[in-house]
């Protein structure tokens, strides 16, 4: 019996598109955004700031001299967090016909930037008792250690835990640990699953 739903984050509940971003960081710098895209995600601080190994500061101070970026912090963040969209992906009406019947758990890779924004412009996290996010707990997806956590914040064993993620390899790896694990597509198809499932 299912009796925790996991979800993560990017691309299931809320909505992101880095080319916001990247051509802000174009903008400012001395790079195309193409080239803003391969040298960041090519770097390993991303990693190791998705794992709060590095505080958001020598994040952004890395990046100003790797890009040549003519910008302060603040307006960093502002960038960083361009990002997002407002409305979450799964409706809020959804997610609350889930939190009336099952524990709510956050799984999600994410640094400490992203989290604090989300946290404050997507009210529909409210009704999630738990959050396990990368930079906090210094593992990522799909690492065992993670779903150990996860598994822990959801309060039962894995085999009555359901985790979605739009990633296949995480959901994988969920389903290695012994967790419930269905790949997010569209909420139509999430939708859909649930119900075959009997769990709406």
């Amino acid at each position: 019996m299912i009796k925790t739903f996991i979800f993560d984050l990017g691309k299931v509940i809320v909505p992101f598109d880095f080319d916001n971003a990247l051509k802000i960081l174009e903008s400012v710098g001395d790079f195309s955004s193409l080239e803003v895209k391969e040298k960041i995600f090519a770097s390993k601080e991303v990693l190791l700031f998705e794992k709060g190994e590095i505080a958001p500061e020598e994040f952004f101070e890395f990046l100003k001299n790797l890009l040549n970026l003519r910008m302060n912090f603040d307006e960093f963040v502002q960038a960083w967090n361009s990002i997002f969209s407002s409305e979450p992906i799964v409706s809020e009406d959804l997610i609350e016909k889930l939190a009336a019947k099952y524990r709510l758990v956050v799984l999600s890779d994410t640094n400490k930037i992203h989290f604090e924004f989300i946290k404050e412009k997507f009210p529909i996290l409210q009704h999630f008792s738990d959050f396990v996010v990368s930079y906090e707990v210094g593992f990522l997806k799909p690492s065992t250690e993670i779903f150990q956590v996860a598994v822990e914040k959801a309060e039962c064993l894995p085999e009555e835990c359901f985790f979605t993620d739009d990633r296949e390899a995480n959901v994988e790896g969920a389903k290695k640990f012994g967790i419930n694990a269905f790949q997010f597509i569209s909420p139509e198809q999430f939708e859909q699953e649930l119900k075959n499932r009997n769990l709406l």
